[in-house]
């Protein structure tokens, strides 16, 4: 208890210590996440108590999907122009921006890709420049993340596949064999292609043969590469 006698200096300094905490309890409830890992009013649409925005309007369902227990959303402005994913697990919400939309990618109702598996993944996709970039989203222990790095296929094909057998899908694009430095966009539509394999982490693991032509490949454009057709990338 402060006595009678307590001089004004300290008391002055009791009383704004005490405002102080109180400021500090009050902004962190405002600023405290809501139960789906957003701020309030981030969150919205099927799937969500709120409303998420993209771009300067309201956001549309492009595309869902189910892996596992979560539920994928693509999310786009009535454009495609804008997008984010939105991933509802346990009752949980969680939105992310796409990267490929700042590139330009223009968001389709076929631009979500999912394969579930030990580590489920999900690949959003979209046109680029006379090609096929694709962002990727995994999962680790019901927690999900943007890998954060866009994969370009100049024929027009990237795909998720459990190539290696592990339960665990791996990332497959169709490229040109343009590796010669200075060549044209239309010389290089006209090479040899093979396909390309990264593991989830983005570590290249092999490439095949080089083919004639895109349609060549196994299961063209849903490409499916075996283990044995792996080999040193060109």
């Amino acid at each position: 208890m402060v006595q009678a006698n307590t001089p004004r200096s300290v008391l002055f300094t009791v009383l704004f210590c005490g405002f102080v905490i109180v400021a500090v309890l009050f902004t962190a409830i405002l600023l405290r996440p809501s139960a789906d890992g957003l701020s309030s009013g981030d969150s919205a649409g099927p799937g969500s108590a709120g409303r998420v925005d993209c771009g300067s309007g309201p956001c549309q369902v492009l595309a869902s999907e189910k892996v596992g227990d979560a539920s994928i959303d693509l999310l786009a402005d009535s454009t495609g122009e804008h997008g984010k994913v939105r991933i509802v697990n346990g009752g949980a919400s969680v939105v992310f921006e796409t990267t490929i939309t700042t590139m330009g990618v223009r968001l389709t109702k076929n631009s979500l890709t999912c394969d579930g598996g030990a580590d489920p993944a999900c690949l959003m996709s979209g046109s680029y420049d006379q090609g096929i970039v694709g962002e990727v989203f995994i999962s680790r222990g019901r927690n999900w993340r943007s890998t954060e790095k866009p994969y370009f296929s100049d024929a027009g094909s990237i795909v998720l596949s459990d190539v290696t057998g592990n339960s665990t899908p791996e990332v497959v694009r169709v490229r040109h064999d343009c590796s010669d430095s200075g060549i044209s966009t239309a010389t290089c539509q006209v090479k040899p292609v093979y396909a390309e394999v990264f593991d989830l982490g983005g570590k290249q693991l092999g490439c095949t043969k080089k083919y004639t032509a895109p349609a060549q490949i196994r299961g063209w454009p849903e490409v499916r590469i075996l283990p044995s057709e792996l080999r040193t990338c060109p």
